[in-house]
C-alpha cells in the first residue's frame, strides 16, 4: 500500500527519512553512490546524522526550479508537478521525487530526478538512475527521467525504463539492512 506524506518542513522531511530506506540510501547501500555509503546510511537511521551539504548541493535546490524549466523546453509534451510529498511503501520503502510527469490532465506517470554537477560523470549518472529505479519501484510507475545541468549551461536528459530485476535486487538489500537496524 503506497501512503503519502505531506512534506511541511526541512524538519520533518528528515525525521520521515530515518523512518524507511529512499533514493540516496539505496544508491548507497547499492555502492553506486559517489557521496555516502552504507555506514552513512546506518548512521543516518539510528544516529540522525546528515551527510553535510555541500555549497553544489545548496546551488543545486536553487537552481532547480531552472532545470525543471529546461527540461520542460526540451520535453513540452508532459505537465510537470513537485508532489512535496514523501511517499512510503510497505513501511520501509521511501521516495521524495523531484518531480513527477503527467501527459495532460492525467495521473502521474513518470519520475524526474533533477541534478546539478559540474561534470555528468558514469558514476553520477548511475546514481541517479539507481533512485530513479527506486522511486518507480515505492510508486508503482514504469518510466523516468533524469535531468542534469552539467556547468551550468549544458542539460541531459536520460530516459529511465523500469528494471524490474534491479528493483529486486534493490529491495533485497533494503530489506536485508532494515533487518539489521532492528
Amino acid at each position: 500500500m503506497l501512503e503519502e506524506i505531506k512534506i511541511t518542513s526541512l524538519k520533518k522531511w528528515r525525521e520521515q527519512r530515518r523512518n524507511g530506506i529512499g533514493g540516496s540510501d539505496i544508491a548507497a547501500l547499492m555502492g553506486v553512490s559517489p557521496f555516502a555509503n552504507a555506514d552513512d546510511v546506518y548512521r543516518s537511521k539510528i544516529e540522525g546524522y546528515d551527510i553535510p551539504e555541500t555549497e553544489q548541493m545548496r546551488i543545486g535546490k536553487r537552481i532547480e526550479p531552472f532545470i525543471v524549466r529546461e527540461f520542460h523546453h526540451a520535453k513540452p509534451e508532459f505537465h510537470v508537478i513537485n508532489p512535496k510529498r514523501l511517499y512510503k511503501r510497505d513501511e520501509i520503502y521511501l521516495a521524495t521525487p523531484d518531480r513527477l510527469l503527467c501527459l495532460g490532465d492525467t495521473a502521474p506517470h513518470a519520475i524526474l530526478e533533477i541534478k546539478n554537477c559540474e561534470y555528468w560523470s558514469r558514476e553520477k549518472r548511475t546514481m541517479a538512475a539507481y533512485q530513479v529505479q527506486w522511486y518507480l519501484f515505492v510508486l508503482g510507475l514504469k518510466f523516468g527521467y533524469v535531468c542534469a545541468m552539467e556547468k551550468g549551461w549544458k542539460l541531459h536528459t536520460q530516459p529511465i525504463v523500469r528494471d524490474e530485476e534491479l528493483i529486486e535486487r534493490m529491495r533485497d538489500t533494503a530489506q536485508v539492512f532494515w533487518e539489521t537496524l532492528r
